[in-house]
């Protein structure tokens, strides 16, 4: 499923785009303005990559009302132009329903999806011995995170608008976890040369570890097999991701709190994270 998602996330935006431009030139040289309705069906999906790949905050629309209700009114333009033509139109068709389904699609793979019952750490449980590097390629254990709070961010790679999102959320957050004592933790996906670049592209003084080859990420269940879209493993991105994943842990090293998101789903609140601490007891020192 992961991977068919990653083909239609690269793929098909382009296809409509490319449809509506064909749709707008059969009009615009002297065509029928049904081919406006096939081209309003296509659009929501476009709107809908377009607010996902901006940045902005780190959580999708999940009620997405206009853009249906525009999908919606496109078919029913192009069913009107039909119908006034007296010519059932096949092609202008043919767009529309790939517009209809599309959509469908999209709203499957977007919205959040409720009882997710597949493998991986919660709430109760000990954090295990995972190994991983920092920056400089020196080993880190997160036994390590024992003795203070810890907040935990899987970070997928800068091609993941919504988890590069969060992670700006969870920087202008810091202050504000350090004086609950908590520490954040970066877990890359990445490589360690391209993740030593994202660092250095942030700017912030981060603390990073890497999980080479997604060990850890195999250990805990939170590994997205072929989740990488399509076409950015030619750029060296590895076609295997790990699932957008928040944890956090007490001073003991047992897990208070995970979140798990889809892809291109909504993230929590980081005021979430803030009232999670702020239950927790702070380890004597």
């Amino acid at each position: 499923m992961a991977r068919l998602q990653a083909w239609f996330i690269a793929l098909y935006p382009l296809t409509v785009l490319l449809l509506c431009a064909h749709a707008l030139s059969l009009w615009w040289r002297g065509g029928h303005w049904l081919w406006l309705g096939v081209v309003l069906v296509n659009a929501p999906i476009l709107a809908l990559i377009a607010g996902l790949l901006r940045v902005g905050p780190a959580r999708a629309t999940t009620g997405l009302p206009p853009l249906i209700l525009c999908a919606w009114a496109g078919a029913a333009l192009t069913l009107a132009g039909t119908l006034a033509l007296g010519d059932p139109r096949p092609l202008a068709w043919l767009y529309a329903a790939q517009g209809l389904v599309g959509l469908c699609v999209c709203l499957f793979i977007f919205q959040p999806q409720r009882g997710d019952r597949r493998p991986g750490p919660r709430p109760g449980q000990v954090l295990p011995p995972l190994a991983f590097r920092d920056l400089r390629g020196r080993p880190v254990s997160s036994v390590a995170l024992r003795g203070r709070p810890a907040v935990l961010l899987f970070v997928r790679g800068p091609w993941c608008s919504l988890s590069m999102a969060q992670l700006r959320e969870l920087m202008r957050r810091r202050p504000q976890l350090e004086r609950r004592g908590a520490r954040l933790v970066l877990i890359s996906a990445q490589p360690l040369a391209r993740t030593a670049r994202l660092a250095a592209r942030l700017g912030a003084s981060l603390e990073w570890w890497v999980d080479p080859q997604l060990v850890s990420a195999r250990t805990l269940g939170l590994i997205e097999p072929g989740g990488t879209p399509m076409g950015l493993e030619l750029f060296g991105h590895p076609r295997d991701t790990v699932r957008p994943t928040v944890l956090i842990t007490d001073a003991e090293g047992e897990i208070r709190y995970v979140n798990v998101a889809g892809p291109h789903r909504v993230r929590p609140e980081p005021t979430a994270f803030l009232r999670v601490l702020d239950t927790m007891t702070p380890a004597p020192r």
